[in-house]
């Protein structure tokens, strides 16, 4: 009997290990190394088994012997599973960052939406922490996968988020569940006419430049932050020009995606049936290095938005289609030390006639940056900045930067996005940012911060309703721990 159980113990172990053999022919691929050392131990395993025959003739009692085919066992399991790790590893790069960040902010002559009344709001102790687990992958020589996911939230934060949507799922604190910030796949064509790449997927679309000097990394987003920053799902094709223009990595791209996307709440699959047309957007993207300036960006821009919609309420409807055209200049170290840039970007409405009623929320009637959406509006809005590395090297040469940015009456881009609690590229006034970041490491940095925003107009942000005067103003002092590894 004891023989039996044996072999029907060894039975099992090889069907398991066939079983991991056959899924890892459809996902993964075990080393030789790996694969030697699985039969070495079921080598082992055999000659356990003809030990327990001998040792059963010599009387040793069946629960030593069962104990020790149970260590027999366990420890092909372990290998088995040092196998798998392994191999996801080699396939996978992982990457992780944590940020934990304190401000003290205040929001003067503030509309609050609850009791329509204007006031001050004060938070001088608001915590919060960010995690981004960060994946790589080259599939093929062509073919690379990239993917993000993030946790972001309030501490001890029970409050339900009432203002949700698409393009700031992973960019607004929320509860400690996994949000998908970015997930794409470049897939770069091979024997094609002319260089070409196809990007499909949850594109890198937010904190594009020049955000990188700030937040003390390289480049993360195809797009100019002031044009857009936010979470997009799309696809984009890249053609190279390099070569026929003589340009270091001049290249112009076409994206496609959406900006709302009308479905219905009980078939997600169909159109949604009050009439709604999705919001579809298209970009046209030029870019290249500048001559002479080595690792510099220039990035001309024009996008178009067509059916924009109000806010999600039950009277919903299409207000019309606008145009955001752009101009980004950036260039690291123009001098020793120093980082600058400079962002145009133009906004034309083109406003179909239709608007409706928000009284509810205390916005009365809307249309597309208008009243009653007959009108067409122009806006604009200018960012520009620079970094200065000091020539500290006892303090691992920490930076120093300022930017400014200004918003006309009627200026609106896709910013929904923003990496602060405040979206300062939508504003419609005045914004003064100061900060400073001491590195301790090549993975760990602080930074310390000042932002003041003037506001000249309401509903920034918005592409809904016409603007009003106001004298709000932002202030907010932070302080921010990085660690990326």
């Amino acid at each position: 009997m004891v023989k039996r159980m044996i072999l029907t113990l060894g039975v099992l172990l090889s069907l398991t290990l066939a079983a991991h053999l056959a899924l890892a022919q459809e996902m993964v691929t075990i080393p030789a190394e790996a694969y030697k050392e699985i039969l070495k131990r079921l080598d082992t395993l055999q000659k356990r088994v003809e030990q327990l025959e001998r040792e059963r003739a010599g009387g040793q009692s069946l629960e030593a012997r069962t104990k020790r085919m149970e260590k027999d066992i366990a420890e092909i399991y372990d290998t088995l599973d040092e196998v798998e790790t392994k191999t996801l590893k080699d396939k996978i790069n992982l990457g992780a960052e944590l940020r934990t960040r304190v401000d003290f902010y205040r929001l003067r002559d503030y509309l609050d939406p609850n009791t329509q009344q204007k006031g001050d709001w004060v938070n001088d102790n608001y915590w919060s922490n960010r995690f981004r687990l960060n994946l790589e992958a080259k599939i093929r020589p062509n073919l690379l996968f990239h993917g993000r996911l993030a946790v972001y939230k309030n501490w001890a934060d029970s409050d339900r988020i009432t203002m949700y949507s698409d393009p700031n799922r992973a960019h607004v604190p929320d509860n400690t569940s996994l949000k998908l910030d970015r997930a794409y796949v470049d897939w770069i064509i091979p024997q094609a006419p002319v260089p070409l790449a196809l990007t499909f997927g949850r594109h890198p679309s937010t904190e594009g430049p020049p955000f990188e000097f700030k937040e003390n990394r390289v480049r993360q987003s195809t797009y100019p932050a002031l044009l857009f920053d936010g979470e997009a799902d799309g696809v984009v094709a890249t053609i190279g020009l390099e070569r026929y223009l003589g340009w270091k990595n001049a290249g112009f791209r076409i994206a496609y995606g959406k900006g709302y996307q009308s479905d219905d709440d009980f078939y997600i699959y169909l159109d949604d049936r009050r009439g709604l047309d999705d919001l579809n957007v298209l970009g046209l993207f030029f870019e290249t290095e500048l001559p002479s300036l080595p690792r510099s960006l220039l990035v001309l821009s024009w996008v178009k938005g067509w059916n924009f919609v109000d806010l999600p309420t039950n009277t919903q409807k299409n207000l019309g289609d606008m145009q955001i055209f752009g101009l980004h200049v950036q260039v690291p170290q123009l001098f020793s030390g120093l980082d600058v840039f400079f962002s145009w970007g133009l906004n034309k409405s083109d406003a179909n006639g239709n608007w409706v009623n928000l009284s509810s929320v205390g916005l009365g009637n809307v249309g597309l940056l208008s009243t009653y959406g007959n009108k067409d509006r122009t806006g604009w809005a200018i960012y520009t900045g620079f970094r200065y590395t000091l020539p500290w090297a006892r303090l691992n040469h920490p930076k120093i930067g300022f930017e400014y940015n200004h918003g006309s009456k009627y200026w609106f881009s896709f910013t929904q996005g923003s990496t602060e609690i405040y979206n300062k590229l939508a504003s419609r006034g005045d914004v003064f940012d100061f900060y400073y970041i001491q590195p301790f490491n090549k993975n760990l940095f602080l930074r310390a911060g000042y932002t003041y925003i003037n506001y000249d107009y309401s509903l920034s942000g918005w592409h809904i309703g016409e603007p009003q005067k106001t004298d709000q103003e932002l202030t907010d002092f932070y302080l921010l721990l990085d660690c990326r590894f």
